[in-house]
């Protein structure tokens, strides 16, 4: 049994918000697993997501691409020319991703083995990870929203996220998906696989509290756990506002309610079973 199903959401908050505080860096908590985000460090993962969103393009070939949220990894960008990519952009909120140069060769190296038959290119031998991204023709970002407004108008056919759309700071989302929908070129597509779990224990646990608690800044980024908790009808409103026709590809949900409804805050009071049964899903969207 996994040691996290033994330890109370509650207690997991508390733990990463005075785990948080200590002076370590990020690469430093990540080398035990905590404060994670994502296994996009890992070749095969990372290779089944870019196939999973890269599908719903049209585009064989000679395709512009963005990923929000690439989190631990840049092997995305890597990968990104087996599937007709002419170059992959990451976008992450923070300097997440290691740079090991050496280590992504060869987690290449072990991806040509698992995959014989993908047309990897050949990269240099590079000890600077910028010069593997400029082979692929990708690029590195770590400033969030602000990076997306110095990037180009209509310079993209292709956005996608894993499980990174629910860590959207929530003030921030709509100017989010603005960026993206001037990002993105005239009949580009956007593919977002949303995770609307708590992110503590698989359940609503982050529902319980209001507002001006779970959005205080010494809260929202202190531990880790951080999801904008915006359920999938708030989402698809804001990105119908914005400009893009929306569709749900597919979504998963709990059988029951993971939380008795007497103990949500007041701001989520409204929402009916059927939207707070909805744990995850598969967002596809086109520019209006």
């Amino acid at each position: 049994m996994s040691i996290n199903i033994l330890i109370p959401w509650y207690v997991r908050i508390v733990a990463k918000l005075i785990l948080s505080q200590l002076p370590f860096s990020y690469s430093w908590w990540s080398r035990f697993g905590l404060f994670r985000h994502g296994a996009m460090d890992d070749y095969s993962y990372a290779w089944k997501v870019l196939q999973k969103h890269a599908a719903e393009l049209d585009m064989k070939e000679g395709w512009n691409g963005l990923e929000l949220g690439p989190g631990d990894g840049l092997l995305s960008a890597f990968l990104a020319p087996v599937v007709g990519a002419s170059g992959l952009t990451l976008v992450d909120a923070g300097d997440f991703a290691h740079k090991n140069a050496e280590r992504y060769c060869k987690q290449l190296s072990q991806f040509r083995a698992a995959f014989p038959g993908a047309l990897l290119p050949d990269f240099p031998a590079a000890i600077d990870v910028d010069v593997l991204l400029d082979a692929v023709g990708g690029s590195y970002h770590s400033l969030g929203l602000q990076s997306l407004r110095k990037l180009k108008s209509d310079s993209f056919d292709l956005i996608y996220s894993q499980a990174v759309l629910e860590h959207v700071r929530r003030d921030e989302f709509k100017a989010t998906m603005h960026e993206c929908h001037r990002l993105l070129r005239p009949n580009g597509v956007m593919s977002h696989v949303i995770d609307y779990k708590d992110h503590l224990g698989g359940g609503l646990n982050n529902m319980r509290f209001p507002v001006r608690v779970w959005e205080c800044e010494w809260f929202a980024s202190g531990g880790g756990f951080y999801t904008n908790r915006l359920r999938m009808s708030e989402m698809i409103s804001i990105c119908s506002d914005v400009g893009f026709d929306v569709e749900i590809r597919s979504a998963r949900c709990w059988e029951t309610l993971p939380i008795k409804r007497d103990r949500l805050a007041k701001e989520f009071q409204h929402f009916s079973d059927d939207e707070l049964l909805v744990s995850g899903a598969h967002l596809v969207m086109v520019s209006k």
